[in-house]
């Protein structure tokens, strides 16, 4: 069994926000390990590591598990600052660039795959959609828009090739914000890379128009590392019972809400998947919130959540 520190990440092999993750342990040559999962619910050995937090991935390191990929990427950062993928003088603006790539192409290229795609599309995996977003899951629907939702897709892809010319042009390097790779490379490679997984020819013909992006995209892509080794899920959650969490001080700085450590508070995404994980807080300061012994997970892990883009209340009952 790997060391109770081993970077564990839970995920499945055609996921976008999986891939983020697997493109930045690449490029900073971690050793880590992956658990698959399945792609549908129920995910009977994830929810006791998350209180019932369903998205993919999560990652687990000893006691602590880390949901939402923008944290996972600052907590790998934080823990591996070798090879950096952060660069000094920009901070922030990779979290910008995830906001886009996260909602408004990401929901882009979702309806442009699954409108192509939709009478390949298995009808449990459509019926479990529509519970994670609250709304219907209509593949027919998207079809009728894949005309529309192409330029739209091809604008997103525009704004990286602008980024590239002018780094070209001031001699900056052939990445986002210089001469190598970083989180808003990461960032945004996930939904060319979505694209290309489903409709290869239909990317290639995108990226025909935009040379630079192109280019950048095969080099990402040709990047390798370290290969991970597969851990069986049950002994992921046999690692998790045994460990313990990172200590973190019970703090919540200047806390919005006036929330204080050792209240029981309900945490969940603000747009969909909305299922709330509560426990115990630890710690909430502006970028992430910590809770403990939380409901219908393992008693002893810290489970950590950013705060842009999730919603935190104060339980009452």
């Amino acid at each position: 069994m790997p060391h109770a520190q081993t970077i564990l990440l839970h995920q499945y092999e055609n996921s976008p926000f999986s891939e983020k993750v697997r493109l930045a342990l690449r490029l900073k040559n971690l050793a880590w390990s992956k658990v698959d999962i399945p792609t549908i619910m129920p995910k009977p050995d994830l929810i006791p590591l998350t209180g019932g937090y369903r998205r993919t991935p999560v990652l687990q390191i000893g006691g602590d598990i880390i949901c939402d990929t923008a944290l996972i990427l600052r907590e790998i950062e934080k823990r591996h600052p070798e090879r950096s993928l952060g660069f000094g003088g920009h901070e922030g603006v990779h979290s910008m660039v995830a906001s886009w790539t996260d909602r408004q192409w990401f929901q882009t290229t979702v309806g442009l795959i699954f409108g192509t795609l939709g009478e390949h599309i298995p009808q449990e995996f459509k019926d479990d959609r529509a519970k994670m977003t609250g709304r219907g899951f209509d593949t027919d629907q998207m079809k009728a828009a894949v005309p529309m939702l192409k330029d739209q897709w091809r604008a997103h892809l525009s704004w990286i090739e602008e980024r590239l010319e002018a780094g070209r042009a001031a001699g900056h390097g052939d990445y986002m914000m210089g001469s190598k790779p970083g989180l808003c490379d990461v960032h945004a490679h996930m939904n060319i890379w979505f694209l290309n997984k489903n409709l290869p020819e239909l990317t290639r013909q995108f990226l025909a128009r935009t040379p630079l992006t192109e280019e950048w995209f095969d080099q990402l892509n040709g990047i390798s590392g370290q290969k991970p080794e597969t851990i069986g899920s049950s002994d992921a959650l046999e690692m998790a019972g045994q460990a313990a969490p990172r200590l973190v001080a019970a703090s919540v700085g200047n806390e919005a809400q006036g929330l204080a450590p050792g209240e029981r508070v309900s945490v969940a995404p603000d747009d969909y998947a909305q299922d709330w994980v509560t426990g115990e807080l630890v710690s909430a300061h502006a970028n992430k919130i910590t809770l403990y012994k939380v409901d219908g997970a393992i008693e002893n892990l810290h489970i950590h959540f950013p705060r842009a883009g999730y919603l935190v209340r104060r339980v009452t009952d």
